[in-house]
C-alpha cells in the first residue's frame, strides 16, 4: 500500500528549508536572524503536528511508519527546533551576515527524517546524503575559523569514503537479492555476498552514528562546529543513523513472526541462526565505544569535546539494544529499549548544548569549563533547564535518562548479557562525573565579575526561541521519565 501522508512531516520541513533559503536574499542583514528563525520554527512545528496524521503503513514500499518511527520523528523535529534556537542566538550575537544556516539545518532534518522511515537502500542513501551535505556546510560556517575548516574538511572526506563503502555494500546486497529493498529475500547460494554487503552497510551506519572504532572524526568535527551545530549533530544525525541501523538489523538479521509487518520496529522478532555470529561484532563495538567515550570525556576541559566523547559512549550504550531482550539464548530481539534510550539521549544532548550556547556568552568558539563558570548564577532559568538535560545524560532520577539506562541495563542482565550490563553500568558512573561537572561549574562562584554586557543581559531579541526550546526539552525529559509510555505513541 502507498500512503503519501506518511511523508507529510518530511515535506513540510523541506518546504520550510526552501522558503527560508528563498526569503534570505530579500531580508536585510540586520533582520535575518530576527525573521528567518521564526519562519523555520513554524515549519518545524507544522512538521511535528503532521505526525499525528500519519498511519502505520508504507509509501511505495520505500518508506514506512509505525509507532517507534513516529516518536523518533517527533524527537528529531524537537531537536531541530533546538538547533534553530541555538543558531539564532549564536549567529545573531556574532552578527553573521548570512541566513542560509537555517535552511541548511532544515534540509539536514529532512534527511534524518527520511533515514528513520526508509525501508529501501536507495531511499536510505538519499536520506543519508540529504542529512550529510548540509551538515558539512554548517560545520564550516565560520569560514575564518581554522578549527571549523579542519572539521568540515575531515568530515567531508571521511563522510564521502563511508558513503562509498555503503554504496558498495548495497551493490553486493543487490547482487545477492536482486532488489534494493532492505527486507528482500536472499537468492540461494549467495548468502556470503549478502553477508559482506550487509556488513559494509552496517559499518557505514556505525560511522554516521559515531561508534568506535570508526569514531575518529567526532572530536574534531564537534570542536570545529559552533555549539548549536554540535548539539544538532549529536542529536539529529545520531537518531537518523541509529534508526536506520535498527531497520537494517531487523531486515537482514531477523525474520518476522506471526502476521506483524517485517518493517515494524515495534514488533518482537526471531533471529536467523546463521546470523548470530554478529553478536560478537556488536559486543566489541559496544564495549569499545563505551570505554573510549567514558575515559576520553573524563580528560577533556572543552565542553564540545566532552559532548563529542559523550556521543561515542552513548552510541555504545544504544547498540546494546540490538541484542535485547535475549538475542543469544532465545533468539529474540525487541528494539523498544534501544529507541527509548536514543530519544532521551537526543533530547538531552540537544537541550544541554543549546543551553551551553547561550551560557557561553557572545563568543563560544573556545568555550571551556572555566569559560562558563558561574554563568548559571546570572542566567538561572536557562541554567536550570540545561542542568535537567545534563542530569538526564548522567542518568539521574527522575529524569528520563535514568529510566532509559535502567531499562537497557536490566534487559541486558535478563537477556544473559550480565558482563556487558556490568561494564555499561560502571562506565555510566564514570561518565556521570563529566556531565555533573558541567552543571556544578555553572553554579560555582565566578573567578571575576563579567564585564561583557552583551552576554549578561537576558533581554536580547534572540533569546526567546532558545529559552522556550530548552524549557520544552527539560520538561519533555521529566515527563517521559515519569510517564515512559508517552514515548511510544499509538
Amino acid at each position: 500500500m502507498s500512503n503519501i501522508v506518511n511523508l507529510l512531516p518530511v515535506i513540510l520541513v523541506a518546504v520550510g528549508a526552501l522558503v527560508t533559503l528563498a526569503a534570505e536574499p530579500f531580508i536585510k542583514d540586520d533582520n535575518k536572524h530576527k525573521v528567518l528563525p521564526w519562519v523555520a520554527s513554524l515549519f518545524v512545528v507544522l512538521g511535528a503536528g503532521a505526525y499525528y496524521l500519519t498511519t502505520n503503513d508504507t509509501f511505495m514500499n520505500l518508506y514506512a511508519m509505525d509507532p517507534i518511527r513516529r516518536v523518533l520523528g517527533i524527537a528529531i523535529v524537537l531537536c531541530a527546533f533546538l538547533g534553530v534556537a541555538g543558531l539564532q542566538w549564536t549567529l545573531g550575537h556574532e552578527k553573521f551576515k548570512g541566513g542560509e544556516a537555517y535552511g541548511l539545518l532544515l534540509l539536514a532534518t529532512s534527511g534524518a527524517l527520511l533515514m528513520t522511515q526508509a525501508i529501501d537502500f536507495l531511499a536510505l542513501y538519499l536520506g543519508m546524503e540529504l542529512a550529510s551535505f548540509p551538515i558539512y556546510a554548517l560545520v564550516g560556517l565560520r569560514r575564518k575559523d581554522i578549527n571549523a575548516n579542519e572539521g568540515a574538511f575531515k568530515y567531508f572526506v571521511s563522510g564521502a569514503v563511508f558513503s562509498t563503502i555503503f554504496l558498495y555494500g548495497v551493490a553486493l546486497v543487490y547482487g545477492a537479492t536482486g532488489s534494493t529493498h532492505i527486507f528482500a529475500s536472499v537468492i540461494a547460494g549467495r548468502g556470503m555476498i549478502y553477508g559482506m554487503g550487509i556488513f559494509l552497510a552496517l559499518f557505514a551506519l556505525l560511522f554516521k552514528a559515531g561508534a568506535a572504532p570508526v569514531h575518529f572524526w567526532v572530536a574534531d568535527v564537534y570542536t570545529g562546529a559552533s555549539v548549536a551545530v554540535t548539539g544538532f549533530m549529536a542529536a539529529v544525525v545520531k537518531v537518523g543513523a541509529l534508526a536506520a541501523l535498527g531497520t537494517l538489523w531487523l531486515g537482514s538479521m531477523v525474520t518476522r513472526i506471526g502476521s506483524a509487518p517485517a518493517w515494524n520496529l515495534a514488533e518482537q522478532v526471531t533471529i536467523h541462526s546463521e546470523n548470530k555470529s554478529l553478536f560478537y561484532v556488536i559486543v566489541v563495538v559496544s564495549v569499545l565505544s563505551m570505554a573510549i567515550g567514558a575515559f576520553g570525556g573524563l580528560a577533556q576541559k572543552s565542553i564540545r569535546r566532552i559532548m563529542a566523547y559523550s556521543a561515542v559512549m552513548n552510541a555504545g550504550f544504544i547498540v546494546i539494544g540490538l541484542l535485547l531482550p535475549d538475542y543469544a539464548a532465545e533468539g529474540t530481539v525487541q528494539l523498544g529499549a534501544m529507541y527509548y534510550f536514543l530519544i532521551t539521549y537526543a533530547i538531552g544532548s540537544a537541550g544541554a548544548l543549546t543551553g551551553i550556547a547561550y551560557l557561553a556568552g557572545k563568543e563560544d568558539k573556545k568555550e571551556t569549563l572555566d569559560d562558563i563558570r558561574g554563568r548559571g548564577r546570572k542566567h538561572s532559568y536557562v541554567a536550570l533547564a540545561t542542568s535537567v538535560c545534563l542530569a538526564s545524560l548522567a542518568g539521574m532520577p527522575p529524569v528520563a535518562g535514568f529510566l532509559a539506562k535502567f531499562s537497557l541495563f536490566t534487559d541486558a542482565l535478563a537477556g544473559g548479557l550480565g558482563i556487558i550490563a556490568a561494564i555499561a553500568f560502571g562506565l555510566s558512573l564514570v561518565a556521570a562525573v563529566f556531565y555533573l561537572r558541567i552543571a556544578f561549574v555553572l553554579f560555582m562562584p565566578p573567578k571575576a565579575e563579567c564585564q561583557c554586557k552583551c552576554c549578561c543581559k537576558d533581554n536580547s531579541v534572540y533569546v526567546y526561541l532558545l529559552r522556550f526550546g530548552v524549557t520544552v526539552a527539560a520538561l519533555a525529559l521529566v515527563v517521559i521519565g515519569v510517564f515512559p509510555k508517552l514515548a511510544l505513541i499509538e
